[in-house]
């Protein structure tokens, strides 16, 4: 009988024990998807809460293109190219190449998708924030030219110069374009032009 209880017992802590095991090997994954879960409904209510542009161009022309255009010594607006597609609503971003600019209407920021100098899809901003300082030399390097590309871009330089100072033309912003994924759901692009950074979200 007293075997019999001590079998028992063992029997008992054995079973405890796996019990226990089972639950420190399963919480951190029960955690993890309790984190994601929570993660996933932030950037589902940002989504939902945001509202598609209610406005569009005449003709789809940007009006002030042509002023930036004479501004600039070229093209001021980074160029995006997807090779999938983003959704945002009843708005769908087909693959392919866009010049990207920010623009405000009533006191709210848009990025403008932009293709053979129309607009082609308006995408609402979520949230604006400051490039860092010193973002764009750290993280944007200039790319590496050969001898015979260099003397062309100072050649082009020199002209862009002397040209400038008879038109007053000056260096477009400096801009660069972030993808990232949030949660599991949807996709993040964060537009970096000149001093300011434009969130946008879309669904995956």
């Amino acid at each position: 009988m007293a075997n019999f209880t001590k079998i028992k017992k063992i029997f008992l802590f054995a079973v405890l024990f796996l019990f226990g095991a089972v639950f420190a090997f399963l919480s951190p994954c029960l955690a993890n998807e309790n984190a994601i879960t929570k993660e996933n409904q932030k950037y589902r209510e940002i989504y939902e809460k945001l509202p598609e542009a209610d406005f569009s161009y005449i003709f789809n022309l940007d009006p002030y293109q042509p002023e930036e255009y004479t501004k600039y010594m070229y093209a001021p607006y980074p160029l995006f190219r997807t090779a999938i597609r983003f959704v945002f609503k009843n708005t769908v971003i087909e693959p392919g190449y866009y010049l990207l600019t920010p623009r405000e209407k009533d006191g709210k920021s848009y990025v403008l998708f932009k293709t053979n100098g129309k607009v082609k899809y308006i995408i609402p901003v979520y949230e604006k924030d400051l490039v860092e300082p010193a973002f764009y030399e750290r993280y944007v390097p200039e790319r590496k030219l050969t001898w015979w590309q260099s003397v062309c871009q100072k050649t082009r330089n020199t002209m862009g110069r002397l040209f400038s100072k008879q038109t007053q033309r000056k260096p477009p912003p400096k801009s660069y374009i972030d993808v990232n994924e949030l949660g599991t759901d949807y996709w993040q692009v964060i537009l970096y032009y000149g001093a300011t950074k434009y969130y946008m979200i879309f669904m995956r």
